[in-house]
């Protein structure tokens, strides 16, 4: 892994782990979905007792989450960038990132047509272009 990428997977786990509660939690998972000019995140942790939480990050690690998915991109063999990014993280502090390159996100607003132009403008991806969710009437 490039040392850019992996410093900016250590900048989102650090920003997601200063969100928890300070103990009795076991799992938190954070997503951030995303085209160019519109994203969507949410963080849960779940608690021993089952129940889960909601948190959000500071916007440091909104911006690395951005930043991550344009690196990304430049480094995939087809300029392609996820969707979906979801780190999950135990309260030992160990971590894992999964990407989503091949399904659009499911915003719960749905962006502009405009702002699907742009996506597919900067990151082509002709056959999924027919996918996006229609506007609400």
């Amino acid at each position: 892994m490039m040392p850019e990428i992996q410093q900016l997977h250590q900048a989102i786990a650090h920003g997601v782990y200063d969100e928890r509660p300070d103990g009795g939690w076991v799992q938190a998972t954070y997503s951030f979905l995303a085209i160019t000019l519109f994203q969507e995140e949410s963080g849960l942790y779940r608690l021993v007792d089952g129940q889960q939480r909601s948190f959000v990050v500071a916007d440091e690690v909104s911006d690395a989450f951005r930043e991550l998915r344009t690196r990304m991109a430049a480094l995939h063999e087809n300029g392609h960038a996820w969707y979906t990014a979801t780190l999950t993280m135990t309260a030992d502090g160990n971590f894992t990132f999964d990407f989503n390159y091949d399904e659009l996100p499911r915003f719960a607003i749905v962006p502009s047509a405009g702002k699907w132009a742009d996506e597919f403008r900067t990151f082509p991806r002709p056959e999924l272009q027919d996918r996006i969710p229609a506007q609400p009437r």
